[in-house]
């Protein structure tokens, strides 16, 4: 797996494709005239690495869940209530589990508190986090 960055005019985007004919076919499907460009090879983080930013990620997880809670000013029932529905999803976390994460939180049902908008989040920062590996 390699990165390469796709343009055309001003705009760009650099992403990983196992070939660079992989990386002309999605670059074709956004229509005429976007290039192309091999960038570097993809080198996977060390296991040190990829823990302390697995870690970093998982905190900033249990922040933005925090922030979401008191951004909607729930009642302290909605906070518990929601808080024990998310233990294993905070236990994963913090100690840095993103994969379990993506793998559970999709079957945590929704409620007034836990929207499908607060899922569908969630679960996109997750996705977009791990796609960096």
């Amino acid at each position: 797996m390699d990165y390469y960055k796709t343009s055309k005019g001003n705009w760009s985007v650099v992403q990983k494709y196992d070939t660079q004919k992989e990386a002309q076919e999605v670059a074709d499907s956004l229509g005429k005239g976007y290039i192309v460009e091999y960038l570097y090879p993809y080198v996977p983080p060390t296991l040190q690495e990829r823990l302390r930013t697995d870690l970093d990620f998982g905190n900033q997880l249990i922040y933005i869940f925090v922030e979401d809670n008191r951004i909607a000013a729930i009642s302290t029932t909605q906070s518990e209530s929601l808080l024990l529905k998310f233990r294993d999803i905070l236990g994963f976390a913090q100690t840095g589990a993103i994969t379990s994460i993506a793998t559970y939180l999709p079957s945590i049902p929704i409620d007034k508190v836990f929207t499908q908008e607060r899922k569908d989040k969630y679960i996109r920062l997750i996705a977009d986090y791990l796609s960096k590996f």
